[in-house]
């Protein structure tokens, strides 16, 4: 009890981790060490009906990745059918048992462990921008997981504008006619787009929402499709890679994030992002066309994530799911990074690749400790 009173004056507090060289996994992870909760976060391209039998491949991602908890985007219910009792009974006909059940917006979780009560953290999706949600999670250990789930408002798409695209048209910026795009690369230009997005109203609202006094000892883990970057991405390193066009940006939204505390796992992990640049987009899906949106340029970006408050909760490993593949210029390609990619040879129902991190469930401490 003592050392709990200390927590909840002090926070949680946990040492930096140690990036560990992901287990490949091919065609299932059911080899997942003893103890980690593994959580899968996963747009899901309107519920798989963007490719045929998309319903039977998300399926076969989720049984093949052995997550404990799965983060979806584009969740829609579509013909008033509840995707959460779809998923969880075709789960089951594979024997494995999830719970889950829709939280509102247009996103969603299921997971191994019952799902205790959900709250709307932020809702714009009668405007068709985005929502948060959040999921509390009983742990076998006894301890309670607050998963919320995001799927960001895509408009103002403000990393488009270095690339010379417009962030709402996702037309080619052209104004001399010569035929190339015209790259924006004025800083408050970039701010200003991305402040119109609601992007920053749904993450202030989070960022008010874990500031609750009942939420200083729990574990929080915020996943999604994010439609923006990281701080951490857009660096000196990285002016001249993948159309950059020798932006260095701080996007703000990840930078609310960390100033509140919340952890980036990818970059935790793979802090270098050159070598690891973590892109989720644009991914090939089955039998499917170029899904470029920006057919002139290299438009690869990390915009799906997992931020997790440090709260009794260790990244130990983390794999981008999905295809090495990108489209690059509208041609399929596949650069060549050292990011570590897991289940590759599934028939991919998506256009965004899905992120997953093994977590470490660890002791929490004071700061003094």
């Amino acid at each position: 009890m003592m050392l709990l009173s200390l927590v909840m004056l002090m926070g949680c507090h946990a040492a930096a981790p140690q990036a560990v060289p992901p287990v490949p996994l091919q065609n299932s992870a059911r080899h997942k060490p003893e103890g980690v909760v593994r959580v899968l976060e996963f747009n899901l391209w309107q519920e798989g009906t963007s490719v045929a039998g998309g319903f039977d491949k998300i399926v076969d991602v989720m049984l093949a990745s052995q997550a404990d908890v799965i983060a979806m985007s584009e969740v829609r219910n579509y013909q008033q059918v509840d995707l959460h009792k779809r998923l969880i009974k075709a789960l089951a006909k594979q024997g494995e048992v999830y719970y889950g059940k829709f939280g509102g917006g247009d996103v969603g979780v299921i997971s191994r462990w019952p799902i205790v009560k959900t709250d709307v953290v932020a809702d714009s999706t009668n405007l068709d921008r985005g929502s948060i949600i959040a999921y509390y999670l009983r742990h076998p250990s006894g301890r309670e997981l607050v998963v919320c789930t995001a799927h960001l408002d895509y408009r103002n798409y403000a990393v488009y504008l270095p690339r010379g695209y417009d962030g709402n048209s996702f037309k080619m910026i052209d104004a001399d006619g010569d035929g190339k795009p015209d790259p924006v690369t004025d800083l408050k230009r970039l701010h200003a787009m991305d402040r119109a997005s609601a992007r920053d109203d749904a993450l202030k609202a989070f960022v008010t929402y874990v500031k609750r006094e009942q939420l200083a000892t729990r574990a929080v883990i915020l996943a999604g499709d994010f439609n923006e970057c990281s701080h951490l991405d857009w660096t000196a390193a990285t002016r001249d890679l993948s159309s950059h066009n020798g932006v260095v940006i701080k996007w703000q939204n990840s930078l609310m994030l960390h100033q509140a505390g919340f952890h980036d796992s990818w970059r935790q992990l793979y802090p270098n992002p050159v070598t690891h640049p973590g892109a989720t987009w644009p991914s090939p899906a089955w039998q499917k066309g170029s899904t470029s949106w920006a057919a002139k340029v290299d438009e690869r970006d990390r915009i799906d994530f997992i931020y997790h408050n440090g709260c009794g909760l260790q990244p130990q490993r983390a794999w981008i799911v999905g295809s090495p593949q990108y489209y690059l210029r509208n041609e399929l390609a596949t650069p060549a990074t050292a990011d570590p990619f897991a289940l590759a040879e599934l028939a991919w129902p998506s256009d965004h690749k899905a992120l997953m991190v093994d977590f470490e469930l660890v002791k929490l401490t004071s700061k003094k400790d």
